[in-house]
């Protein structure tokens, strides 16, 4: 962080580079150069020459100032080409955020780092797509904006870009960054002699401009690069542009309304971006909770399922966030403490956070006086949440949710992490017809492409009792309600010391008599697979649509006529004595879904499972304690995958542990052995 960088002679600057000598290049005699420099036959004949003069004479040139200040200007022209970071600082003037004169914009360590990132990709001539996640405060949109007027000015003429951002003054301000580095960018650069360049309306638009010179009428366009500025709020003036370049800013505080989405909007923009080198597409924010698009777009950029890199930038990458010590002792004691705290799991007097946690700052790479500044701020915030979202330590505290969130997501993560990829994408039939008594046998996999079914590891055929756990969550019919859900949890390694696994998944929407055949099937095709169907849902709802009555118990009694390993809850003694038929199903009510939601938060907390599902992670990270004490997903999200983790755990909890069987019995229906395909 604070390692001699120097813009100028290119020391400690981002990208490989190589040490030169110039003796009579005044201060820059000596320079640290970007390797990509000594392809360019003029820098490496000047190199060779190790003077300007000297190379001026085997060049058989008169040497006197006019020939100098010639090879000097192209020189800077080609390094500033090559250095972004040398180029920066001698043309481009920022507004520092403690007020004042403008400066020369000298990147600072947090903006390095992006740069790193952008750099990296151009460099390997692929596009430069970021998702890039930030602390408040550091200047990524200033660096991402002065980047993208680089490319335009030095590399690529006719590269239009566009800056969308929450409202017309951000968009604004973020432009005006690029004007101000106009008002005194040298002509020469450009091949235009001493003129003063600008900004000016491209065919009479508000909201497009091209870089222009010269005054009045007489104005002449410097360079073909056009800048458009939009807005959420107002997308339409940039739809369907020619751009090359595109700045997102603030991206999650993009509220999705009725007829307008951040995807769409984004979608229609960078439809047309070619997947070219050069092309910039860069979605920045700071986090605004979890569950909305921008966050979804993070985990998808982190789990490498996108174009996009996910960058973060923590607090402790941020050059002010730090506190000095007074003094040498002081900082000594400091690291001292900070040793000895690091197995506490308590605040220690003065603090706010526990010992372990300075523990991992110092981990992640926080400096000490990092973390005497964070422990300091710490003080401003009750809770430590509170304090996450200022200044996040990694892209998990940053995404705190206002709510009041049901499950740690450092507890998420750890979930995460044993998300993989379906071993087969398939769908679940037998040839004998779906809903009739034949349907459990001749049972079929066949390859389908929209994923309905995902198996992570198929049937074992092993003969082992009360294994394979099989819990159906009834959603509705259509496109737009609640999706069902049938999962798959397989209890072997209960058998070993170890935790169930999620070993299958059916998720789409279907009719309710289709989902509880298919259920049956799925529950037949793992080994006749205790089957679990919450209840509430059949009950309610068939109850509600028809004034006939309810209907769930003929359709449950349909499946108990061909499955026979159906799950049925305890009567009551009155039931009982009345000889009321079982209840089968689990009943999801206000006695049974605090303990269905504790269990799991249990599980959650004490990495309980192994889930393979990505999608299961999400809904547990959307999940929070409502106003009124009940528990449910944040507005415009599900939890049907969660409650088939909720319920399939808590009853694993209470079954034998599985054994091995001398011999299996199966369903009504047949045997798996018999008539099974596989893909």
């Amino acid at each position: 962080m604070y390692s001699g960088y120097d813009p100028l002679s290119g020391e400690g600057a981002v990208l490989k580079r190589k040490k030169v000598v110039i003796s009579d290049f005044g201060a820059l005699s000596v320079q640290y150069l970007p390797i990509g420099m000594f392809k360019n036959k003029f820098i490496s004949k000047l190199i060779k020459a190790k003077s300007i003069k000297d190379f001026i004479v085997k060049s058989k040139l008169e040497y006197n100032d006019e020939t100098k200040e010639q090879i000097y200007k192209e020189f800077i022209r080609i390094r500033s080409h090559y250095d972004f970071c040398f180029w920066a600082y001698m043309y481009v003037r920022i507004k520092p955020k403690s007020g004042g004169d403008m400066i020369p914009f000298r990147l600072r360590h947090e903006q390095r780092k992006l740069l790193f990132e952008l750099e990296e990709m151009r460099l390997s001539n692929k596009p430069i797509r970021i998702m890039l996640l930030k602390a408040r405060q550091w200047g990524g949109s200033t660096l991402v904006q002065v980047y993208m007027a680089w490319i335009q000015l030095l590399h690529k003429s006719g590269w239009y870009s566009t800056i969308v951002a929450q409202t017309k003054d951000v968009s604004r301000k973020i432009k005006a960054m690029y004007s101000k580095l106009l008002e005194s960018y040298p002509s020469w650069l450009l091949d235009i002699d001493n003129q003063q360049l600008e900004f000016s309306p491209y065919e009479g638009s508000a909201s497009d401009f091209i870089i222009t010179y010269g005054n009045g009428t007489n104005k002449s366009i410097a360079r073909d690069t056009v800048v458009t500025i939009g807005t959420y709020e107002n997308p339409d003036g940039t739809r369907g542009g020619d751009t090359a370049l595109i700045h997102y800013s603030e991206v999650a505080m993009w509220n999705s309304t009725k007829g307008k989405k951040p995807e769409d909007l984004i979608r229609s923009i960078s439809g047309g971006l070619l997947e070219v080198p050069l092309t910039v597409e860069v979605l920045e924010s700071t986090a605004n909770g979890t569950g909305n698009f921008f966050h979804k777009e993070w985990i998808r950029a982190k789990s490498k399922e996108s174009n996009r890199k996910a960058v973060f930038i923590a607090w402790y990458d941020i050059e002010h966030d730090s506190i000095a010590f007074e003094n040498k002792q002081g900082r000594e004691e400091f690291a001292q403490w900070l040793f000895d705290n690091k197995d506490n799991t308590a605040p220690p007097i003065g603090y706010s956070d526990s010992g372990i946690y300075y523990w991992y700052l110092w981990q992640q790479g926080a400096t000490l006086s990092g973390i005497n500044w964070y422990r300091q701020k710490r003080k401003s915030f009750e809770d430590h949440g509170d304090m996450a979202s200022e200044a996040p330590s990694n892209d998990i505290e940053a995404f705190k949710h206002s709510g009041r969130k049901v499950f740690s997501v450092y507890a998420i993560e750890r979930l995460r992490e044993k998300n993989i990829q379906p071993i087969k994408l398939c769908e679940i039939y037998s040839s004998n017809g779906n809903t009739n008594k034949q349907s459990l046998k001749n049972l079929k996999l066949t390859k389908d492409n929209k994923g309905l079914f995902k198996i992570w590891k198929d049937v074992d055929m092993s003969s082992i009792s009360n294994r394979y756990v099989v819990v159906v969550d009834i959603g509705g019919r259509s496109d737009k309600a609640d999706y069902s859900v049938i999962c798959v949890l397989d209890r072997l390694p209960l058998m070993y010391g170890g935790k169930p696994e999620i070993v299958a998944q059916w998720k789409g929407h279907l009719d309710h008599d289709l989902l509880a055949y298919k259920s049956a099937q799925i529950a037949c095709y793992y080994n006749n697979a205790l089957l679990v169907i919450e209840s509430n849902t059949l009950e309610t709802k068939e109850r509600d649509r028809d004034t006939e009555g309810d209907h769930s118990t003929t359709l449950f009694d349909a499946i108990a006529e061909i499955y026979d390993n159906l799950y049925a809850r305890e009567n009551s003694a009155e039931d009982i004595i009345a000889g009321k038929p079982k209840k089968w199903g689990f009943h999801t009510n206000v006695r049974t879904k605090p303990l269905v939601i504790d269990n799991l938060i249990t599980n959650v907390r004490d990495d309980g499972w192994v889930e393979r599902d990505s999608d299961a992670c999400d809904e547990l990270s959307y999940y929070e304690r409502k106003e009124n004490g009940s528990y449910g997903a944040i507005s415009g999200h599900h939890d049907d995958i969660l409650m088939t983790r909720a319920i399939g755990l808590l009853i694993s909890k209470n079954l034998p542990i599985p054994k091995y069987i001398e011999s299996r019995s199966y369903s009504k229906g047949g045997s798996n052995a018999s008539g099974m395909a596989h893909i």
